[in-house]
Order: structure tokens, then sequence, then C-alpha cells
């Protein structure tokens, strides 16, 4: 007699590797999952809490589909467990709500990467604004000798020569 857990479970497996299909936008689900997470460099598996755990339970749900599906007389045998089926079922939903392994990653990066880029623009904009006080700076000691001047009125040339002549002879 057929193990209602076996069916149960396979249909779970099949939704499952269904979204992670549509996720890749190809026709290996679960598979192409595992590929992924095989893929991902060892420094940005920090990023997912539980990495590890997530990829040997999620071959091993794969190991009990392949059974199911492919040995003779495993509908009938107890091979999966009720927390089989709660995992598969849990991890469905954590797809759905993006806090699966590999979208932990993904995000993860993003928000590094914008904060890079964050701090990149804060510095670049800080040494902008030292720039220009220090341009304004110098500026304003280079013209300090003009103040004076600009408070008067400028003489002519006409003026200056009949002020100088006229302090020669004075």
């Amino acid at each position: 007699m057929i193990n209602l857990l076996n069916v149960t479970f396979q249909e779970e497996y099949k939704r499952l590797d269904k979204l992670c299909a549509d996720c890749f936008s190809g026709t290996e689900g679960v598979s192409e999952y595992i590929r992924q997470m095989e893929a991902t460099p060892l420094q940005d598996r920090e990023y997912a809490i539980g990495f590890d755990n997530d990829y040997k339970q999620l071959k091993h749900m794969r190991w009990i589909r392949n059974c199911l599906a492919h040995e003779v007389g495993s509908m009938e045998a107890d091979i999966c467990t009720d927390d089989d089926l709660d995992w598969v079922k849990g991890f469905y939903e954590r797809i759905r709500t993006g806090t699966d392994p590999l979208t932990q990653i993904h995000k993860a990066k993003i928000k590094t990467t914008h904060h890079y880029q964050y701090n990149q623009s804060k510095i670049h904009y800080e040494q902008h604004q030292k720039t220009q006080k220090t341009q304004q700076q110098q500026n304003t000691s280079q013209h300090s000798y003009y103040i004076e001047d600009d408070t008067q009125p400028k003489q002519s040339l006409w003026s200056r020569i009949v002020s100088f002549i006229k302090a020669l002879f004075s």
C-alpha cells in the first residue's frame, strides 16, 4: 500500500522544484539551486545563516525525491519523515519570502555595494567640501590687499599721476 507521507512529500517537492525553476528561468529547479549554492564563493556564504545546513538538507531532500521517483517499491516504504516534509514546505516559504540562502547573499552583497558606494560618495563629498573651503581661504587671502582699495572709489590714471606730482612738491 502506498505511503501517504511519501506522496505528500513528492507533491511538496514538485512545488519547490517548480518555484526554483521559475526563479532561475530554467527547467531544473532544485538541482540548479544546489549548483548555485556550490558555485557560491566561501566568503559570500557567511552572509547566509545556516548556508551549509541548508545545502546538505536540500541535497538530502533531492536524494529522497530521487529514491521515491526511481526505486521500485519505494512509494510503499518509509522513505521520508514528517520532518523532511516540514523542511521542504519551510524552504519553499523561505524562497517565497526572500529568506533563503541565495537571496540572503544577494541582498547582503547589494547592501554592501550600496554601503561602499555611499561611503565613497561621502568621502568624495567631504574632500570636495575641504577643497572648496581651502580655495575660498586662498582666494580671500589673495584678495585681502584689494579689500581696502575696494572700499574707496578707484582713481583714474590721470588722478594718480596728479597725486604723485603733488606729493613730490609738498
